[in-house]
């Protein structure tokens, strides 16, 4: 029999190590906070709000159903993005201790911050619908005070949009989202009718909503995230034909002004520019870039 020498020995169980670790499932998770359970109304979504104490805790009990569903299915790893406004409103203890937590803010993918192509699965728990959207809890794309609609070409995108296009960038398939009602509609209607959707809320306008019971929310949370992970292979990636025209439009005049003085960013109307990008992601930056430029006066 062939003796093995040490050097090699530990070679061998080196490159056994990294490939178990390479095909270790993996999932990234961005939590919005518009579409978690129990929130209705803005003062429950902001640091100065009344209610905002509560909806944190709200906010960690969704995603961590959604997490135990997916640990049961046989996922190994999970980062969580938090993703709503300052980014810093999950309470890290609060979270499942097997997940890694991305917390604060300015990211450079913002919602979709730590994304990339080792990871097998997408799930956006939280999310709400577009700007403009009827009976949805505080409809909005990205920016409530600045964006009126976001096309990308030509097709009108929510945030859920623009953020499975960045998954997809990496060859990463959203699978899940949860929110209420309408904002599940609009993720089957863009992503596909394989992907799982949980509707923990149904809105009856923009401030009001009829909630699931609470333990009846994170049992179907659980088990919409078991289905997802088993069914993932039925979900494509949600891409986008380059090159990508992106076309934005404020709510005011004066809020075109600043964006459209960036070289490769057109004017097309009193409210609205337009640019092309060969990458989507490159694409990405510019548009939050121009939404902050918007925000300026």
């Amino acid at each position: 029999m062939k003796k093995i020498g040490y050097a090699t020995l530990v070679l061998t169980l080196l490159a056994s190590l990294l490939a178990t670790e390479k095909e270790a499932p993996k999932v990234f998770i961005s939590v919005d906070m518009e579409g978690i359970w129990g929130v209705v109304h803005g003062d429950q979504t902001s640091a100065q709000g009344y209610d905002y104490g509560a909806a944190r805790k709200w906010m960690a009990e969704d995603v961590n159903a959604v997490i135990q569903g997916l640990l049961e299915a046989g996922v190994a790893e999970i980062v969580v993005n938090d993703s709503h406004g300052s980014m810093r409103n999950i309470l890290a203890h609060e979270l499942n201790p097997r997940v890694s937590l991305i917390s604060g803010s300015p990211k450079p993918l913002s919602m979709m911050q730590g994304i990339d192509a080792s990871f097998d699965a997408c799930v956006f728990v939280g999310y709400h619908a577009r700007a403009g959207t009827a009976d949805s809890i505080l409809d909005h794309t990205y920016s409530g005070a600045t964006i009126r609609s976001i096309k990308v070409n030509n097709l009108e995108l929510p945030e859920l949009g623009l953020n499975a296009a960045i998954a997809a960038a990496f060859g990463v398939p959203v699978i899940m989202l949860s929110g209420d009602a309408e904002t599940c509609g609009q993720a089957k209607s863009l992503l596909g009718n394989e992907v799982v959707t949980v509707a923990v809320k149904e809105a009856s306008g923009r401030y009001a909503a009829q909630l699931l019971p609470r333990e009846e929310a994170l049992k179907r949370l659980r088990e919409g995230a078991r289905e997802a992970w088993l069914r993932r292979s039925k979900v494509p990636p949600f891409r986008l034909k380059p090159p990508f025209t992106f076309e934005l439009e404020f709510h005011q005049s004066n809020q075109a002004e600043m964006p459209a003085l960036v070289p490769q960013v057109k004017r097309t109307g009193p409210r609205s520019v337009v640019f092309t990008a060969d990458d989507y992601i490159e694409g990405f930056k510019l548009m939050r870039a121009l939404i902050a430029l918007a925000g300026y006066q």
